[in-house]
């Protein structure tokens, strides 16, 4: 409908998988191959551990030795990464995802009797609410020590969310215990132990206060935030950025990010006017969410041999029940694949 295609996972992130797939199927229906390495990689447990990424063949996560010093001060012999998230720009880093289960229990009564009982379901909630607290604090640029620069002029970058609850037997009870779980975000540089901590004391303090018995355990996400493109941290290459050894030669960020602004000028415009300030205009920015991009960001890798980044398909209401994402951009981003392949990596004539 009006030039966009709707349902579940329609961009996040099939439209992605189909632009990948297909980048490479208009590359060979055109009559060329790669003339480098291409793997298309897609995994489960992206969205809850990134276990896929890392379960996948090591060399999509390493790059392949070579005893060739030519081949190793060429960039195109080095590793470049995109991941076709659901957004339509240069992602330059993600936010860092713990997830927690709180068992709360407090004392049951009548309800003839509720003074004299301690209502867990609305300690959960008070609890909940303690924590908001320091979502506010953990998103107070000039108050917190923690604050990242990638992050700088997004508005509310750190979320928590309340996912899960549940307790209770029945209406005229008054509910001795309650479970819920709930999803921390935090700057990259923060490690999951600080913020563990924060989590810990914030909610022991106020359970204590209440007199409530809480535990808290961990499982699913223990992502780092990572940045992924360290040379354009605020949106913009840093000054101070080093070209490689001072020969004149660009980076491998640098020359990542520039091939990418081209390729997708060229796939969204047919004038060359056009392209250029497509090209420009391509915004790069951070993301305040997570995926697998940290596996092949500075936090695991050499920054000088791979470039990652998540840039993809345009889509709206992800994970809701009126998904949907825009076609074009699905082409545009097909094509822009297809182009960086040709870029970054050459082609080679097909052979029948």
């Amino acid at each position: 409908k009006d030039g966009r295609l709707y349902g579940r996972g329609s961009g996040d992130m099939k439209a992605g998988v189909v632009a990948m797939i297909y980048a490479v199927v208009a590359l060979k229906r055109a009559g060329y191959l790669p003339g480098g390495n291409v793997t298309i990689c897609t995994v489960v447990e992206e969205e809850c551990t990134g276990n896929g990424a890392l379960a996948a063949p090591l060399d999509t996560l390493f790059p392949p030795s070579s005893s060739s010093a030519a081949a190793a001060n060429d960039v195109r012999s080095k590793i470049a990464v995109i991941i076709p998230e659901p957004f339509p720009f240069i992602v330059t880093a993600q936010m860092g995802v713990l997830w927690f289960r709180a068992a709360v229990t407090g004392r049951p009564c009548h309800v003839l009797q509720t003074s004299a009982g301690s209502n867990a379901i609305e300690g959960a909630i008070a609890l909940y609410t303690a924590l908001k607290v320091l979502e506010e604090r953990y998103n107070k640029e000039g108050e917190n020590y923690r604050f990242h620069p990638a992050y700088r002029g997004i508005d509310h970058p750190v979320n928590f969310n309340l996912g899960k609850i549940e307790g209770g037997n029945w209406a005229s009870s008054v509910p001795s215990s309650c479970t819920f779980e709930a999803r921390v975000g935090f700057f990259p540089g923060v490690t999951i132990d600080e913020v563990k901590r924060d989590v810990e004391s914030t909610l022991h303090e106020a359970a204590t206060e209440m007199g409530l018995r809480l535990e808290i355990s961990y499982r699913g996400f223990h992502a780092d935030g990572a940045v992924l493109l360290s040379e354009y941290v605020d949106g913009k290459r840093k000054r101070d950025a080093l070209d490689d050894g001072g020969t004149g030669e660009r980076s491998l960020q640098r020359e990542f990010v520039e091939t990418i602004q081209k390729c997708h000028g060229l796939a969204s415009s047919s004038s060359s006017s056009k392209c250029i300030a497509k090209s420009e205009s391509l915004p790069l920015k951070p993301i305040t969410c997570t995926c697998d991009a940290r596996f092949y960001s500075s936090l695991y890798q050499d920054p000088t041999k791979v470039a990652v980044t998540c840039y993809g398909p345009e889509s709206t209401n992800i994970h809701g029940v009126d998904e949907s994402v825009s076609l074009k951009s699905m082409r545009d981003v097909t094509a822009t694949i297809a182009l960086f392949i040709r870029d970054w990596c050459g082609l080679v004539g097909q052979r029948d």
